[in-house]
């Protein structure tokens, strides 16, 4: 198997373990820069007769939807593809480099019992987010959790469902069943060994996991009450150290013998959990800068921070200047660990300091809540902003508008993947840092753009998703679907804020007004229609098109909106009147499908089939009333198919084009002269756009449903 490629791109390079569900593999990606790790996974079925193979493919296909899904939280492994192959099934998922839990839970070293709630509740929280989507992991164990090099997060990997494809068999009236139970011995609760796994059968995972913590034992070793079958663990705890028994009362309840006397949710065990860290002792303990070890090299934000933060930190809940209110250890982008690295042992000082110092990395003190996002950052002064750009991987605008004009000087940045239906629209926050995405599969989701990590996949729509659109401030999402409704959402929470409803079929287009108060939707029903965003009232209906409208745009003073359509025609309309100025035929005599306005508000660009049209449009506005003909200054050829989304440059100088033809092409927008063709796509593009800094175009593939972002060096 090794050196040998799979799907075309996949190549082998180590062997990572097996058994009789299957074989791990380490693989480079060959279609990626850098032929960056993934693991490839292979599923082998129990039987390889027609009918088991069948139901195999139906099997992998539904739990590799799961695992799509599921990728989208920051802690589980997204998928990167899946397919079949010589009648095996594979798996491909990100890679993810750390250790294995089980290397920090060393057999007869039992963990403090605030690092044992620490892990609980991370372990938890993840899991709450498995539980939401309805899936069971079903094999809960210190190796198949990751503690991340990069963070220093647990990552959740290898979920029991899949391995379904591995232990089903066919029986002679053709109905399916699984000829081995999934899970670990030891992790494992009684419901779960007779087939019948439940929600709080993880729970019971993870308070074994829990027990093993403390008391630094496998759990296979831990005896069983002959009468009660429950757990005998507590006589197993080290005699020196001293524990809340309130701790120990929970840990009781998640491995309960009966499922119903356990906690039933994740959320159940982590409010249990939140009592027992509040009712913990707290102390004070003050550490001067002179009793910290300098660093070799101290770096940039450590230089930064020392200068903004006191002579002493406080820690515990006396400290609230520094952590703020919320005593629950909340989960940061950003933690300070070159403030206060992990080799800063201060010994000297004792177990106390020691658990000060890990409380203080689990927390992130208001002083690093202010550089949190890239406008704050910013405005903080260049030299801060960019120091902590550097540290803690904010998306920080050093260069803008890098040119497009050579292809030689494009290179694919990254592929993200995890949709599992066509991603027809592209939105990237004016900051620069989410990227949203819209899909045929129904949902949005949201990426970290700097590294391509998913942030959140929003729910909601009950059908395709056509359009999203950012706020001009960023703190609202838009997005249109066939389901004839437009939802806005917060997305830092991933809730909807209001959803309007108006339209009275599919949702092609949405545009905010530069000045934050607007939305215009374009829909089939022939209809733009003009939203309030502060109320969610409709404010406007302008008809005039004879066919669906396809796209809108608002110039960037807010005044104008221009509209194309099916119908063949863009017009021009006063957004504050809702009076139509001006319609144009589009010389191409084809459907028009995307318009897109320069952020100088003098040029109009449109796409029509396989042709791009370049339109003056002050002009339009100033000389081209009533029955004066307006031509375009310029048409541009090149694609052999549908041009399916336009966009421009922020500065201005760049037009890029999707088509069905499979490419992207660049344009210099005032000389129509064509830079730069981007063939390796795979299939049709449906949608492109530019990061505010000009420095990314970002492109949607349908063969794939992939989204590849492109870099121009």
């Amino acid at each position: 198997m090794l050196g040998k490629t799979l799907g075309g791109r996949y190549q082998i390079v180590k062997h990572l373990g097996g058994g009789g569900f299957g074989q791990t593999y380490l693989a480079s990606d060959k279609q990626l820069p850098g032929n960056p790790l993934c693991v490839v996974k292979l599923l082998l079925p129990k039987g390889t007769d027609a009918t088991t193979l069948e139901v195999a493919r139906r099997l992998f296909d539904r739990e590799a939807r799961t695992l799509y899904q599921l990728g989208s939280h920051d802690q589980i492994p997204r998928l990167l593809a899946h397919f079949e192959e010589e009648q095996e099934f594979y798996l491909v998922q990100e890679f993810i480099e750390g250790d294995e839990l089980k290397l920090e839970l060393s057999a007869g070293n039992g963990l403090s019992q605030t690092k044992v709630i620490d892990l609980l509740m991370e372990i938890l929280k993840i899991l709450e987010f498995v539980h939401q989507q309805d899936v069971i992991h079903r094999d809960i164990k210190p190796s198949n959790l990751i503690r991340r090099k990069q963070d220093g997060k647990l990552v959740l990997i290898d979920f029991g469902a899949v391995k379904q494809v591995s232990t089903q068999t066919i029986n002679t009236e053709g109905q399916t069943s699984f000829t081995v139970c999934i899970g670990s011995p030891g992790y494992m609760p009684n419901e779960q060994l007779g087939g019948k796994p439940r929600f709080c059968s993880d729970i019971y995972a993870v308070g074994m996991l829990g027990i093993q913590a403390l008391t630094g034992l496998s759990p296979n070793g831990l005896p069983e009450d002959p009468k009660t079958s429950e757990i005998i663990w507590r006589d197993r705890l080290p005699a020196e150290a001293v524990y809340a028994p309130s701790l120990l009362d929970v840990l009781d309840k998640m491995v309960r013998y009966d499922y119903r006397q356990r906690y039933q949710t994740a959320a159940e065990a982590i409010a249990a959990l939140q009592l027992v860290d509040a009712e913990l002792p707290t102390q004070t303990f003050t550490i001067s800068k002179d009793n910290i070890p300098a660093r070799a090299s101290a770096s940039p934000v450590s230089q930064t921070t020392d200068k903004l933060r006191s002579e002493t930190l406080t820690f515990k809940q006396q400290a609230t200047e520094a952590f703020g209110e919320n005593s629950s250890r909340p989960q940061g982008e950003l933690r300070p660990e070159n403030a206060l690295s992990d080799q800063q042992t201060m010994l000297e000082n004792g177990n106390n300091i020691r658990e000060a110092h890990s409380d203080l990395r689990d927390r992130k003190p208001s002083i690093f809540k202010f550089f949190t996002k890239p406008r704050r950052a910013i405005a903080a002064g260049a030299s801060i902003a960019t120091a902590l750009a550097l540290a803690s991987g904010i998306y920080y605008f050093q260069t803008l508008n890098r040119p497009w004009d050579r292809v030689e000087n494009i290179s694919l940045a990254n592929t993200l993947s995890g949709h599992l239906g066509q991603v027809y629209s592209l939105a990237i926050s004016p900051d620069g840092y989410t990227l949203a995405s819209g899909s045929l599969d129904n949902t949005i989701k949201l990426w970290n753009l700097p590294n391509g990590a998913p942030q959140r996949t929003l729910m909601g729509h009950s059908d395709w998703v056509y359009s999203v659109a950012f706020s001009p401030d960023g703190k609202t999402l838009a997005s249109s679907s066939a389901d004839g409704t437009i939802k806005l959402w917060n997305p830092s929470s991933a809730k909807v804020r209001t959803t309007l409803e108006g339209h009275s079929d599919w949702v092609f287009s949405v545009a905010f007004s530069p000045d934050g108060r607007t939305l215009a939707s374009g829909g089939k029903d022939k209809t733009i229609k003009l939203w309030d965003i502060r109320t969610g009232q409709l404010k406007n209906t302008l008809k005039g098109h004879t066919d669906f409208v396809s796209s809108v745009a608002i110039t960037p003073d807010s005044q104008s909106l221009v509209s194309g359509s099916k119908d063949k025609t863009i017009k021009l309309w006063n957004l504050a009147r809702g009076q139509l100025l001006l319609s144009l035929s589009d010389p191409s005599n084809y459907p028009v499908s995307s318009v897109a306005i320069s952020p100088d508000g003098n040029t109009l660009v449109s796409s029509s089939f396989n042709t791009i049209s370049i339109w003056n449009l002050r002009n339009l506005v100033a000389n081209c009333k009533g029955a004066q003909a307006c031509l375009p200054v310029r048409t541009l050829s090149g694609h052999v198919d549908e041009i399916r989304s336009i966009t421009i440059s922020p500065d201005g100088h760049t037009i890029a084009s999707g088509s069905l033809d499979g490419t992207l092409k660049l344009w210099n927008l005032q000389t129509g002269e064509l830079k730069s063709t981007i063939s390796n796509q795979l299939g049709f593009v449906d949608a492109v756009t530019f990061s505010p800094d000009g420095q990314l175009l970002v492109s949607a593939s349908k063969a794939d449903n992939t989204i590849k972002i492109w870099r121009s060096q």
